[in-house]
């Protein structure tokens, strides 16, 4: 008997093919399609926390700044207190006890975004409530919701329009750092979870640029465009800057 074992010609056929436009990555998944699904919603999570926070501190510190007195010192307070929070550490806490969901993450972060804009109107408040028209709507016995809606945030629109679009990168670069960090939600292909599984999967180590370079380039692009609208947008409120 031969102990001998022979093995006639053999052949390994794999049907099928794995590419794309930017290439793969560990689970043969196109990186371009990664790509455009994260756009989407990185201007989704970039611009709804950003219209969100700026609309609640908006109407949070006018309300305080308009009512004054014992009023305005207990909001700013509790102002103080959430401004206080050190707001990754906090994400990080609730992303890991309650839930990962994109949605919840969209909500934490819509309430820490708020405080900032919550003082800068409150102050602005505070000078616009000192004008004539608003006294004449006082003695003609307007209520303060009225004046509020009708007379003070008008005035604060521009300021608004800027803080929305200067806000939009923080919370774009806020959702990616935590996706990151592998506490993003894992069924929404988001830019920073295409570099969490980059980390994961050692894409550095490997050489495998066009796994990271892509999804970081587009954070970087899109925070860049929302800080020139702010900017250009508060050029145009306040003609000061233009000297």
């Amino acid at each position: 008997m031969n102990s001998e074992t022979q093995i006639p010609e053999s052949k390994l056929i794999i049907g099928g093919k794995a590419f794309g436009i930017m290439g793969t990555d560990e689970l043969r998944r196109d990186l371009a399609i990664g790509l455009l699904w994260g756009t989407p919603l990185a201007l989704f999570i970039g611009i709804v926390v950003a219209i969100a926070s700026v609309v609640m501190g908006l109407l949070y510190g006018v309300y305080a700044g308009f009512k004054g007195k014992k009023t305005d010192e207990t909001m700013m307070r509790f102002n103080d207190v959430i401004y206080a929070l050190p707001v990754l550490p906090f994400l990080i806490i609730l992303s890991v006890t309650i839930s990962n969901s994109i949605f919840l993450m969209v909500g934490f972060l819509m309430m820490f975004g708020w405080v900032g804009i919550a003082k800068v109107s409150r102050s602005m408040s505070l000078q616009i409530k000192t004008r004539g028209y608003v006294d004449a709507a006082n003695m003609m016995g307007q209520k303060d919701s009225k004046i509020i809606l009708k007379h003070i945030v008008p005035q604060l629109l521009p300021y608004a329009f800027a803080s929305i679009a200067i806000s939009v990168p923080a919370a774009i670069t806020t959702e990616a750092g935590l996706s990151f960090l592998g506490l993003g939600d894992p069924s929404f292909p988001t830019w920073g979870q295409i570099l969490h599984d980059a980390n994961t999967f050692g894409a550095a180590a490997r050489g495998l640029w066009w796994w990271i370079m892509p999804p970081g380039v587009m954070i970087a692009i899109t925070g860049l465009a929302f800080v020139f609208i702010g900017n250009a947008l508060d050029v145009i409120v306040n003609p000061k800057l233009k000297l």
